[in-house]
C-alpha cells in the first residue's frame, strides 16, 4: 500500500511540476500579446500625428495660394487700371 502511495505523491508532484511550467508558458505568451498590442497602438499613434502634420502641411499650402491669387488678383486689377488711364 505504500508503494501505491509513493505512486500517487510521484504522480502529483509531476503534474505540480508540468503545471507550473505551463503556467509560465501561458505567462510568456501574454506579455509577448502586451507587447504587440503596445507596438500597435505606438504605431497607431505615429500614423495619427503624420497624418495630423500632412493635413497641417496642406492647411498651409493652401492657405499660402490663396495669398498668391490675392497678390495676383490685385496685380492684375492695377494693371486693369494703369492701361485705362
Amino acid at each position: 500500500m505504500s508503494k501505491n502511495k509513493d505512486n500517487f505523491t510521484d504522480l502529483l508532484a509531476g503534474m505540480e511540476n508540468d503545471a507550473a511550467k505551463l503556467a509560465v508558458i501561458a505567462g510568456i505568451i501574454t506579455t509577448l500579446g502586451d507587447v504587440l498590442a503596445t507596438i500597435a497602438a505606438i504605431m497607431a499613434l505615429e500614423e495619427a500625428q503624420k497624418s495630423n502634420n500632412n493635413n497641417n502641411n496642406n492647411s498651409n499650402k493652401i492657405d499660402e495660394l490663396e495669398k498668391q491669387v490675392q497678390y495676383l488678383t490685385k496685380e492684375l486689377h492695377k494693371l486693369k487700371h494703369s492701361r485705362k488711364v
